[in-house]
């Protein structure tokens, strides 16, 4: 980069994945306790800060989409696992709690949800069906991927025209 930007991490105030004083807030201002929880653990899995996460306005649909995929306390558990430490690897390394925490990361970053084993299901139980799809058009709009690459969803938000005529941000040349 050129110029100094400022980190992901600093964009909250804190480093990357760190901790913010920011709650997570219900559609009439009223803070939500598990929201803030899962967002305290989406951070630490991505690597992306508590403001950016909430910033996406994916937050209560992810929750959901948990809750109706996953056995009764399951995401729970993983939030409480959160707060453990070493908490990396006890959730990462948990059978039980590792395939669905790589699952948040993949719902975060593409905006999907991919269907787990048919081994962890027969193991752990859960609602049926467990199909691999896309979430929702907005997660998919707003999926974490495109900010990493520094792009844009294809067919969603267009550069406008002309645009690839300039180079790409950061692009040395």
């Amino acid at each position: 980069m050129s110029r100094a930007e400022p980190t992901r991490g600093q964009l909250d105030g804190q480093h990357r994945g760190g901790r913010s004083a920011a709650p997570v807030l219900d559609a009439v201002g009223v803070r939500d306790e598990r929201a803030d929880r899962f967002v305290e653990l989406s951070a630490f899995l991505t690597g992306y800060g508590r403001v950016e996460l909430t910033g996406t306005g994916l937050t209560a649909l992810y929750l959901q989409t948990l809750d109706a995929v996953l056995p009764s306390g399951v995401v729970d558990e993983l939030l409480g696992a959160c707060g453990r430490v070493p908490a990396g690897a006890v959730i990462l390394d948990d059978p039980k709690l590792g395939p669905v925490a790589r699952n948040v990361i993949l719902l975060w970053y593409c905006g999907t949800w991919t269907a787990l084993s048919q081994a962890w299901r027969a193991a752990y139980g859960g609602p049926a069906p467990d199909t691999s799809r896309v979430v929702s058009a907005e997660a998919y709009q707003g999926a974490l991927q495109w900010a990493a690459a520094g792009g844009h969803p294809a067919g969603a938000r267009q550069q406008g025209y002309g645009a690839w005529s300039a180079a790409p941000e950061g692009a040395r040349g």
